[in-house]
């Protein structure tokens, strides 16, 4: 999906973590797409996508298409394009959306993408309205299981580097660090029932990003980001690593790089304590446009 001359209208869902912990996400979401030429409706009420109830075992798959189809078919209104700023929302409701069962019945006729796929393909208009360089950033990119090993049909994989993200900070002129540990899990899916294990995929993921000199972890997934957010600083305040690395998702990033506000936007204050902040704002505001 690109941006274009005529004005298109989307549905944009805001999942769970994003708008009960990172209105940010889905701020800075709505503001790029305007930009682009999108019309962004919000559904009139909203139910979680499934995806984390399918995930405990509360509900099997055939429910969690019919409570997808559900959110698309009433509460968005049954629209052509569903917006979603989170993999496991992108993988709820694209998983359920390649179906033929109840989206025969209910006439349901909607794609879904993912906000990230939308900068990637207009990432190159976006740089051009860039307002803030990059970079002094030094990016460890983290896209995400749901969306870097997605089963379920084709995702995009990436021209200039590695994957969407890398992309994506490139293109605004950031430098984007390897690290090992790269495409593993952030270990989020499994802090709540196995806390010792969880917390260990993390810290080693962690470990090998500061390894890097990586100064931003760049990701595309609120509850991969609450992770890192949750994970650094219960580190931090065990003294098990020095410093914590902001991690932003790509909706935030590409709005700062535009020159939109840091926190009335982006509300990085609400993700990140006060000294990381100031650290991080130092970083951007002390570079000048590409």
């Amino acid at each position: 999906m690109r941006g274009s001359e005529e004005r298109r209208e989307v549905v944009l869902y805001p999942g769970c973590v994003s708008l009960n912990k990172y209105p940010g996400i889905v701020k800075s979401s709505i503001e790029l797409l305007k930009l682009l030429n999108v019309n962004v409706k919000l559904p009139t009420n909203m139910l979680c996508c499934s995806r984390p109830l399918e995930r405990i075992g509360i509900i099997g798959e055939e429910h969690t298409n019919a409570l997808a189809y559900f959110n698309i078919a009433k509460l968005m209104g049954n629209p052509d394009e569903v917006v979603v700023v989170c993999n496991g929302c992108y993988l709820a409701f694209r998983r359920a959306l390649e179906g033929d069962d109840l989206k025969r019945d209910l006439s349901v006729r909607a794609k879904c993408y993912h906000v990230a796929e939308i900068l990637w393909h207009n990432r190159r208009e976006l740089a051009e309205r860039a307002r803030v360089g990059l970079d002094k950033l030094k990016v460890a990119i983290h896209v995400g299981c749901h969306y870097l090993f997605y089963p379920h049909g084709d995702v995009i994989r990436g021209e200039e580097g590695e994957d969407i993200l890398e992309d994506i900070a490139l293109a605004l002129n950031a430098s984007v660090v390897d690290y090992e540990e790269r495409r593993t899990c952030c270990g989020g899916t499994i802090v709540k029932w196995f806390r010792e294990v969880a917390s260990s995929i993390p810290k080693r993921k962690l470990e090998s990003v500061m390894e890097s000199g990586a100064n931003v972890i760049l990701t595309m997934c609120p509850y991969c980001l609450r992770t890192f957010n949750r994970v650094q600083q219960r580190l931090k305040k065990l003294k098990k690593i020095e410093r914590v690395v902001p991690t932003l998702h790509v909706s935030q990033l590409v709005a700062i790089a535009l020159g939109l506000d840091p926190l009335r936007v982006a509300g990085l204050h609400l993700q990140m304590p006060a000294q990381e902040l100031e650290a991080l704002r130092s970083l951007l505001t002390s570079q000048s446009p590409p």
